[in-house]
């Protein structure tokens, strides 16, 4: 109900003119935290109207954050404190005396690469400090109102990436085709069931002692989805079919594909964090950019070649310039030059300087906070966390602490229920790197789809991953399952059939029904009218069995020397079991009565 009236609020609002929307935002804003008089003094050279432009005004949501805002924000108290030391520090200097000139200017630190470093903040570099705009987190457009797993995972993974993966594996099924083997085709669904069995294998065997993938197909340890499904060959060709697709160019364009439908379906808050991330996949590097506080990855980089970092910075920042946010780089892309880039961009920038880096004052005792332009560095366990245009609203070490980790917990929310549990043991050994690549795209595709549909006003924000990629991969097979259920083939049993329906949710009632009239149409006996009851006029029936056992008359023509007591009751020519076919009484239609001797039916209906 809470869902319903925000919606009709967030459509109110931005019904209303511009100047009550500003109102309403300004009110809310009191309510959490009055902020201090530098948040409302924005930077001149900012312009709102260069904000993303399909970021909406977030609905308010229980989505379990990874930090608040206020955790990250100076107290009053402290703000006042501040305020005290600046004033201090700007207090004039005495005037020295003497002749010649001075050796050093005390307070004064000199990196190696010739920056100078002050305890004392320059009074004309205070107002070039980004504002703080406190941006929300948010799905845009159709993912703002998801309201299952598949929904939101079909956002991401769509039916381009869908079509594209199905038009490879059918080229490599027919290359492995023989003259003694034929592979099926396969078909949407059948790829859907593929994806979400290999989801389902990755909730069952994340465990650190699991069994073999094969006990999943198993009456004893398994689960009857699996069965029902696909055998389990058959799931072995398809990923054998994949593996055999080794086209790095091919994988790129379903991750560049994956990366678009991210970016084109999530706004990010205003913390985010660009980090390079141990990868899977065989002799590539992996840069990611994830949104601090939901951890959603926002943008990434795979190579397999050695990049600049100031080109991957370029390339994962291109959709937040001028926006105000802030980025935590890692140690291989943080420095001064590329953070001063990132501030005229109107981009405040966060990390861990190294005592090696070549921006690092020397003989500094690491015992106060430096500063340099718009440029700062706070001691920390024997390091220094730089930043570079950050608000004066924000604590750094927080801050720091807050978002260093965002990309490292990411990747360790893909590889909890990996979906590289379900490759065979016959191509674990061998280097599979389109294989490799496809599962690290199905990882971040279902824990990106996981967190829009917790920010989903129609979502669950208390669903844990676990239960989210169970759903997801159970979705995924239902339409398979409902084919299954449908097929009127032997080989979908009536135990099998049930078990789909207790999967699928659906009564099983009609199928019990309709087996018990199929049992009983079987076992009936069949009904002629009266006048076809009666036998021909000349048609007289002898046993079927002779006294002799002879020789087949159509397999004598055959050279076969078949020989059968069995003979036609009309013509009494002998023929053996494959010439002759056999019907009981009931079915054609005669009365005990005009049976001849010796054919009647025994007391025990045999």
């Amino acid at each position: 109900m809470e869902c319903v009236l925000d919606e009709e609020l967030l459509a109110n609002i931005k019904c209303s003119d511009q100047e009550d929307g500003d109102e309403e935002d300004e009110k809310m804003q009191l309510e959490e935290q009055v902020p201090p008089p530098e948040s409302v003094d924005q930077d001149a050279s900012f312009n709102g109207e260069d904000s993303d432009p399909l970021q909406e005004t977030a609905a308010p949501c229980n989505f379990c954050w990874v930090f608040e805002d206020s955790d990250v924000l100076i107290t009053e108290d402290q703000l006042a404190d501040m305020v005290l030391k600046k004033e201090d520090s700007f207090r004039p200097a005495a005037p020295k005396r003497g002749r010649g000139r001075p050796a050093s200017i005390p307070g004064n630190y000199i990196s190696s690469r010739g920056q100078v470093w002050s305890v004392t903040k320059d009074a004309q570099v205070f107002g070039e400090d980004l504002p703080l705009l406190g941006q929300q987190a948010s799905g845009k457009g159709p993912a703002r109102t998801v309201s299952n797993a598949v929904e939101a995972w079909m956002l991401l993974f769509d039916d381009d990436m869908l079509r594209s993966l199905l038009r490879h594996a059918n080229e490599q099924i027919r290359k492995r085709r023989t003259p003694t083997s034929v592979h099926r085709p396969l078909d949407v669904v059948e790829l859907r069931a593929f994806l979400g069995l290999s989801y389902l294998c990755g909730v069952f065997r994340n465990a650190r002692y699991s069994g073999p993938l094969e006990e999943l197909w198993t009456m004893e340890l398994g689960n009857a989805i699996f069965r029902a499904s696909m055998t389990l060959t058959r799931f072995e060709t398809i990923s054998q079919c994949l593996a055999g697709n080794c086209g790095w160019a091919e994988g790129q364009k379903l991750w560049q594909r994956l990366l678009i439908n991210c970016r084109s379906y999530y706004g990010c808050s205003s913390w985010l964090a660009v980090e390079e991330t141990s990868c899977s996949v065989a002799k590539s590097r992996m840069t990611l950019c994830c949104d601090a506080r939901t951890l959603f990855m926002a943008n990434a980089v795979v190579s397999r070649s050695q990049r600049c970092p100031e080109k991957d910075v370029e390339q994962l920042i291109c959709d937040f310039k001028t926006t105000g946010r802030n980025v935590t780089l890692g140690a291989r892309y943080l420095n001064l030059t590329q953070s001063e880039k990132l501030r005229q961009r109107q981009i405040s920038s966060l990390g861990l300087l190294d005592s090696t880096s070549p921006d690092w004052p020397r003989q500094w005792p690491s015992d106060s906070t430096l500063y340099s332009g718009a440029s700062k560095i706070v001691p920390y366990d024997g390091e220094a966390i730089f930043c570079c245009g950050l608000s004066s609203q924000v604590d750094v070490l927080q801050a720091f602490q807050q978002t260093s980790n965002a990309c490292q917990q990411f990747h360790e929310l893909s590889q909890r229920f990996s979906t590289a549990h379900a490759t065979p043991a016959s191509l674990r050994e061998q280097a599979n790197p389109f294989l490799e690549l496809l599962h690290f795209i199905l990882n971040a595709a279902a824990v990106n789809a996981w967190i829009l549909f917790q920010l989903s006003s129609k979502g669950d924000p208390e669903m844990e991953q676990r239960d989210f990629q169970r759903q997801l991969g159970l979705f995924l097979t239902q339409q398979r399952l409902q084919r299954q259920l449908q097929r009127k083939s032997t080989s979908t049993s009536l135990v099998m059939r049930l078990q789909i329906c207790e999967i699928l949710g659906q009564s099983s009632q009609r199928l019990l029904s309709e087996a018990t009239g199929e049992a009983q149409l079987n076992h009936s006996v069949g009904v002629l009218t009266p006048d076809k009851m009666s036998l021909p006029v000349g048609v007289n029936l002898a046993s079927r069995y002779g006294e002799k056992h002879r020789r087949c008359k159509p397999c004598t023509r055959n050279k076969r020397g078949t020989k059968s007591r069995t003979r036609c009751q009309q013509c009494l020519q002998h023929r053996c079991g494959n010439h002759l076919i056999s019907r009981c009484y009931e079915c054609v239609g005669i009365l005990p009565g005009q049976l001849p001797e010796g054919n009647m039916r025994d007391e025990d209906g045999s």
